[in-house]
């Protein structure tokens, strides 16, 4: 059976989506990728075996093994719901929605047999799930944790920074504490158009997620600080620094996780689709907390 995935989007970090696809294509993850965008221009010179200005029209010609929608939020659940008709298993880029209560419906009505995959993919840095594992194990306590995430980039037209950047620090918060952003105190709250920075409270446990657009530094970092001992994640070159005591040694306990997080989301997502093992990931409970987050803390200018 041909294996035939579509991307439909084709934006800066659609094109992310699309350089792995390729990459899976060229080691037999996937026989053929086709691709989707209403600019046709966004489609001059790609590698797909087939491209589409329609997604009626795709749907209407291919056999699809599963999709990706990677265009803007307010968009999602619209293109997700017509593919979702087809039995046609799911990729949708985060946030799912702009709009908690559409989001709220949408994820109700799941029929039982949905594969459906948002994009939070530092769930799948092998960094990331090392440091999960060291609190589940008790190697680490969390008294602190820090989530930073500062680009050169400029701000990107339309794009909101708590939904955008600050989103991935807000799940890598739930994954790693264990708990509901909704139950979580707010004990900080600055933003701008531009930054973000966000403290956030539970049984003791303190979050801090730092992030902007136009930074003077590229910065990837994921840190718990316990008791005795704390560890940092750089998401960006995954590497995994052990530190002993309150402070950070000079020379740390280095482990190194070369992880390409967006690929292995693709990896989990091609072999829920291969095994026909229907899943909703995160869970719906994690994508229903974030929306109910998003919609009542996301639009406001500070809190």
């Amino acid at each position: 059976m041909v294996t035939t995935i579509a991307l439909v989007g084709c934006g800066r970090w659609g094109m992310n989506h699309y350089r792995t696809l390729i990459s899976l294509r060229a080691r037999g993850f996937v026989d053929r990728v086709v691709v989707c965008d209403i600019n046709p221009s966004a489609l001059t010179g790609l590698e797909a075996d087939e491209t589409y200005t329609s997604m009626q029209a795709m749907m209407e010609t291919e056999t699809l093994a599963g999709a990706a929608v990677v265009t803007p939020s307010t968009t999602h659940l619209e293109l997700a719901q017509n593919l979702l008709d087809q039995n046609i298993p799911l990729f949708v880029e985060k946030p799912l929605a702009d709009d908690h209560e559409k989001a709220m419906k949408f994820l109700r009505k799941l029929p039982g047999s949905t594969i459906l995959v948002a994009g939070y993919l530092l769930r799948h840095h092998a960094g990331l799930q090392r440091m999960k594992a060291a609190i589940e194990d008790r190697e680490l306590n969390v008294e602190i944790l820090t989530y930073r995430r500062r680009t050169k980039r400029p701000k990107p037209t339309g794009l909101d920074i708590v939904s955008t950047l600050a989103v991935h620090g807000l799940d890598a918060t739930t994954f790693l504490l264990g708990a509901p952003l909704m139950s979580m105190d707010i004990i900080q709250f600055n933003r701008t158009p531009t930054s973000a920075q966000i403290r956030l409270l539970h049984e003791g446990q303190m979050a801090l997620i730092d992030v902007a657009w136009g930074a003077e530094e590229e910065q990837r970092l994921i840190g718990v600080q316990g008791t005795m001992r704390g560890a940092v994640l750089d998401f960006g070159t995954g590497e995994f620094s052990w530190h002993i005591g309150e402070g950070f040694d000079e020379k740390p306990l280095v482990e190194q996780f070369p992880n390409n997080p967006l690929e292995q989301e693709w990896v989990y997502f091609l072999e829920k689709i291969a095994a026909q093992s229907p899943c909703v990931f995160p869970p719906t409970s994690t994508l229903m907390d974030i929306s109910a987050w998003l919609e009542e803390h996301g639009g406001q200018e500070s809190v």
